[in-house]
């Protein structure tokens, strides 16, 4: 009994991939693979002219000065200079003759 249902899956199964595989399956696929190789000549053409853009960019570049970077960069602070700011009314902790004053301003808004 097991055995004659087991020769009936496999018989069904054998005729469902014999059907599948018919001609008129072949004959859309050869279209479907056809159009995916046009699509690919497509890209790999639009690849290459990316490559001489690519290509005319990098000697277009090469024959043009560098760009002076000193000017665009803003001048450095000076670790040696002393600032002078006036304390006013301002809260103080400390000595008024410190040689060092720290002074925190905060904007509460």
């Amino acid at each position: 009994m097991i055995k004659s249902k087991i020769t009936r899956l496999f018989i069904a199964g054998t005729a469902g991939l014999l059907i599948s595989c018919s001609v008129e399956n072949n004959e859309n696929s050869d279209q479907t693979i056809n159009e995916l190789k046009d699509g690919q000549q497509v890209i790999l053409k639009k690849i290459a002219s990316l490559e001489k853009s690519i290509a005319n960019l990098a000697v277009s570049s090469k024959n043009k000065p560098a760009p002076n970077n000193k000017k665009q960069q803003p001048p450095k602070a000076d670790p040696n200079k002393v600032y002078n700011v006036e304390i006013g009314d301002s809260f103080t902790m400390g000595p008024k003759n410190a040689k060092v004053t720290i002074i925190e301003w905060m904007d509460f808004q």
